[in-house]
């Protein structure tokens, strides 16, 4: 070494012995690893023998994490792009190893159980299958719930009586594990988590998934009536402003939140044994519900949805991925979406991904595998790679308001679905995109010139809606004044309708040949799919009657649900919260959740419902929605309360036509300091057009009202408002523009609505709220009165008794 360092001009020098200062960036470094990799052993149960293992991914996590004192990761330094993070999984939890279909027969397991000890090159994972035996694999499925130590269990029967041993030790607040409960992953389930060998490293540790959890604690409630079928139980969380409308369309989550709470019940001090009981039998058969569910997804066919490219092509229906990647290229290279070229020196290039969705018709088969290149748009730079952005879509009110036209009036209701949407935009700037991930061509030095806009990009949808409007204006329609998504045109022939979701398109005349001709003229422009008779329009099921009554639902959405929490066969409530409940925030002392996301997420889907088809659920779903910054165990109780309720009525749908008056008229009420904790009210309204319920709304009043009258004066100004946009919407859909009738059962914001009063009791009411006088005085709404008994809107304001629930229910038009 020593002629080396001469022939090289090196200068060596030498440490004094003992004195590890004298190199402390190195002696930290290997310090920092040191307490990394201890913490690793430690926290897994993993032997002391795999030491060099766990330093290997201690290092590794530390260079695509955050450094202080630098402004990127180590990796980016060094590489100059970003890490990706998203092959990231916990050290030492369960992995299993897909087996190829080569090397078994039909009747042996799909994979073998091991646990993930580290990383290696091109996107593989190092997995533990014995005491000695280490081997890098790439088609893994992770199962992040279970770490710690222990042999590697290879069979069924082990790893059940492990789970059965768990679940009986921790009652009824045990959480299964997600998607492994013991055994070999079922070819129906897997899922095989794969890091794209294109990508780099990732940055942080996903969040460690729940175990076991303690029984669930009942919550603090004030009870005017006590549930005899039991409730779920809740209370506790952050405070502020809740509200559950039937407004805008909203995407639902998809999240798993473990059975332990799903027979969280609301005691009952007159029954406490028949309690227990319920309790007792739940911890003798822990896994009753969570094999039921697994049954009907196995039988549902249920297909797992890549993550990845790398996850596509290699794991199960491969060809079925390939396939659909195949039609997505060839649509954009003929649409001219982009052109392959040498990008000028400095140029930013756009990274790009592909996102797999399983396309199911109304029945839950499938219909298409579909596969679609996205731009990562959250690297583009504001006044550099875009402007405006905004995008009308559809509310859902628009929606239901146009079926009940429809159906009253006997309409056929057909449906479009533009393909490749996204790419007709026209582009104003000059943007360049990696090539696809396994399409690249043989120069890398070429990338995608982008002509055309394409998923994923921030203007996209501003881009599809301009070039939609303008196509649709040369074929004769007009956006409507009330919803820029809605399209009318009306000539000498008759009127044609056209509502607008993005790529999804409702269209409906009293003239079938008319909706033959439209679809006709928008396939001239656009590459469209004619999918018939609407089914199934952003996952809500439309079916028809005998007489042409138009029922909108959500059975499978709602059975996705029960199955994903875990309540296939849970007992089934009569009201949605307990009757007369008041639900209060957290306290010292109230259990918290480990993971808070998981409410969030359950209460996300929920008000998806809430503001789609089940208005029945929308005063739960404010109430509820108050306590998502700080959930415990009793609120989450209420909120599976609300889906086992929604268990035993799947079927009820809001059903338009039929026989009866067809008028668009609204019910207003409030419910007066309800809110225990704010001593604030809530507001209720809901607007009926043929039959059935098309917009409505369950909210916290912004501020306290003094008296019941002024709660209610402020429910009806909630109300006008929304009437007065409903007017709009009712000239567009060719109902006329007269007066709406809005019905309250307060005599006294009767008065002050049709009356200049001006009170010691109410003259410090908001102007705002005044805009009821101008509106009735204008005869542009018409304020009438009703008793408490048939006020429809009584069910949005508070938890009603089981018998006055069902009546307010079948008022709103939900019927099976």
């Amino acid at each position: 070494m020593g002629d080396y360092f001469s022939n090289k001009g090196i200068i060596h020098g030498t440490t004094v012995g003992y004195t590890p200062e004298q190199n402390g960036a190195a002696e930290r470094l290997n310090r920092t690893l040191l307490e990394k990799t201890r913490a690793m052993l430690a926290e897994s149960g993993l032997s002391e023998k795999l030491w060099a293992e766990a330093w290997a991914t201690a290092n590794h996590v530390r260079n695509i994490s955050p450094v202080a004192g630098a402004k990127v990761t180590p990796y980016e330094a060094f590489m100059k792009v970003k890490p990706d993070v998203s092959h990231l999984r916990i050290f030492g939890c369960t992995a299993y190893v897909h087996i190829p279909k080569e090397k078994r027969n039909k009747l042996q397991p799909v994979s073998r159980k091991g646990k993930l000890v580290g990383y290696d090159q091109g996107g593989q994972y190092r997995i533990l299958f014995d005491e000695e035996t280490v081997a890098s694999h790439s088609a893994v499925k992770f199962d992040e719930s279970t770490v710690g130590g222990g042999s590697i269990a290879s069979g069924d029967e082990e790893d059940e009586s492990a789970d059965d041993q768990e679940e009986a030790a921790n009652g009824a607040g045990t959480i299964p594990p997600s998607g492994a409960d013991g055994g070999t992953p079922n070819s129906s389930d897997m899922d095989f988590e794969m890091t794209d060998n294109n990508s780099g490293p990732s940055t942080s540790t996903p969040s460690r998934g729940q175990g076991s959890m303690p029984p669930a604690q009942f919550p603090r409630t004030h009870n005017a009536e006590q549930p005899r079928g039991g409730g779920g139980g809740g209370g506790g969380g952050g405070g502020g402003q809740a509200s559950t409308s039937g407004g805008n369309m909203a995407p639902s989550a998809d999240n798993n939140i473990g059975g332990g709470y799903a027979d969280v019940e609301m005691q009952d001090r007159r029954y406490p044994l028949r309690e227990r009981k319920r309790l007792i039998e739940w911890r003798q058969h822990p896994n009753g519900r969570v094999s039921y569910g697994r049954i009907n997804a196995a039988i549902s066919g249920d297909v797992p949805e890549p993550s990845t490219y790398a996850e596509a092509i290699n794991g199960p229906n491969s060809e079925e991925w390939k396939r659909a990647m195949d039609e997505e290229i060839a649509a954009q290279l003929s649409n001219g979406t982009w052109e392959l070229a040498k990008p000028p020196e400095g140029t930013r290039l756009l990274p790009c991904r592909w996102v797999y969705k399983v396309k199911r018709g109304a029945d839950g088969g499938i219909e298409r595998f579909k596969a679609r290149l996205v731009a990562k748009g959250y690297e583009q730079r504001a006044g550099i790679d875009y402007g405006e952005l905004f995008a009308p879509t559809t509310r859902s009110a628009s929606l239901r308001a146009l079926l009940a036209v429809a159906a009253t009036k006997g309409m056929p209701i057909h449906q479009l679905d533009v393909s490749t949407a996204f790419l007709n935009g026209e582009l104003e700037e000059e943007l360049w995109m990696q090539q696809p991930p396994g399409y690249e061509s043989a120069d890398p030095t070429q990338a995608c010139r982008l002509k055309k806009s394409i998923y994923g990009l921030k203007q996209a949808p501003r881009c599809w809606y301009v070039k939609l409007v303008a196509a649709l204006d040369k074929l004769g329609f007009k956006p409507s004044q009330a919803d820029p998504a809605l399209f009318i045109k009306k000539d000498e022939n008759g009127i044609v309708y056209l509502l607008v979701h993005v790529d999804d398109i409702i269209t409906t005349s009293d003239d079938e040949e008319l909706i033959r001709k439209v679809k006709e003229a928008v396939g001239k422009v656009f590459k469209i799919r004619d999918l018939g008779e609407a089914k199934v329009f952003l996952g809500m099921e439309i079916s028809r009657g005998e007489n042409g009554e138009v029922k909108l639902s959500q059975r499978r959405y709602i059975e996705e649900l029960l199955q994903r929490h875990q309540l296939v066969d849970a007992k089934p409530r009569s009201t949605p919260l307990p009757p007369g409940s008041k639900v209060l925030p957290a306290e010292e002392g109230d259990m918290e959740l480990k993971d808070s996301s998981d409410y969030r997420t359950l209460v996300g889907e929920l008000n998806y419902l809430a503001t789609s088809t089940r208005p029945d659920i929308a005063q739960a779903l404010s109430v509820l929605a108050r306590f998502m910054g700080k959930p415990s165990k009793s609120h989450m109780g209420l909120a599976l309360g609300v889906l086992r309720y929604l268990a035993g009525t799947r079927e009820l749908g809001l059903c338009f036509g039929g026989a009866g008056e067809f008028a668009l008229e609204g019910y207003s009420d409030s419910d007066w300091a309800g809110d225990p904790a704010t001593r604030r009210s809530t507001t209720g309204y809901v607007f009926k057009l043929g039959g059935a319920a098309i917009s409505w709304n369950s909210q916290l009043q912004r501020t306290v009202a003094a008296s019941s009258v002024e709660a209610e004066y402020q429910a009806t100004s909630a109300a006008v408002r929304e009437a007065l946009w409903l007017r709009k919407l009712a000239g567009d859909l060719d109902l006329g523009t007269g007066a709406i009738g809005i019905w309250t059962d307060s005599q006294g914001a009767l008065s002050l609505g049709n009356n200049p009063i001006t009170l010691v009791r109410s003259k410090h009411i908001d102007v705002q709220h005044h805009l009821v006088r101008e509106r009735v005085s204008r005869g542009e709404v018409v304020l009438s009165y009703c008793s408490t008994e048939e006020m429809v809107a009584d069910v949005l304001t508070k938890a009603l008794g089981e018998i006055k629930f069902k009546r307010c229910r079948a008022a709103m038009g939900l019927a099976e």
